[in-house]
């Protein structure tokens, strides 16, 4: 019971700072992740809030992975919950900054605490997020996660351009840093934390 508190815990905690660096970008203004590009435009297209669309393409997806079968778990149910939730809250709260500096700063920080929260929600070990299941999906069915990872988020930026989406220099520096970021923090935090390094993020 007390690992499943402490796995829990790192989950939420994981959303929450996920959910924080989504909005960092959304609030920046000058450009959104990937996977946001798609959910600003189809926000647009239906007169919804972001967050409300992250979640509902999240159910969607679920289903996907489902058919995929990947393993679905309560981390999985609560990424399609408090994300969305978490980020309409952000967004309803605060101001877009008018300060060039100030919006260029969320940008730079935006990838690296959707990177810390993607470590500990994954590093939980209590389901995977809808897209990433996808990713991992894909590779069950012979592409490789590099691979699998770039197709399907050049497939859902392409299609958000096309749908009016917002993007810029946040899309390309989220694109560039989150990646290393998430390497970077699951060397050098994750593997410090003994009562939870033995779950997902294994030391290879």
């Amino acid at each position: 019971m007390r690992d499943l508190f402490t796995r829990s815990v790192a989950v939420v905690s994981g959303l929450l700072l996920f959910a924080a660096g989504i909005s960092s970008l959304f609030l920046a203004e000058l450009g959104a992740g990937p996977w946001d590009v798609l959910h600003d435009a189809i926000a647009g297209l239906l007169n919804r809030q972001p967050g409300t669309i992250i979640a509902g393409l999240g159910v969607v997806v679920v289903v996907g992975v489902a058919a995929l079968r990947q393993p679905i778990g309560p981390g999985t149910l609560a990424n399609v919950v408090i994300i969305g939730l978490t980020v309409n809250v952000i967004l309803a709260l605060v101001e877009p900054p008018s300060m060039m500096v100030v919006r260029l700063g969320l940008v730079a920080v935006a990838p690296l605490v959707t990177a810390l929260g993607t470590m500990f929600y994954i590093g939980g070990g209590l389901g995977v997020g809808p897209r990433d299941g996808l990713m991992t999906g894909l590779a069950d069915l012979g592409l490789s996660l590099r691979t699998a990872r770039t197709l399907l988020e050049t497939t859902v930026l392409l299609l958000g351009v096309v749908l009016g989406g917002q993007f810029g220099i946040g899309t390309v520096v989220f694109a560039l840093l989150v990646g290393p970021a998430l390497q970077f923090f699951r060397q050098h935090l994750w593997m410090g934390m003994p009562e939870l390094s033995g779950g997902v993020w294994r030391r290879s």
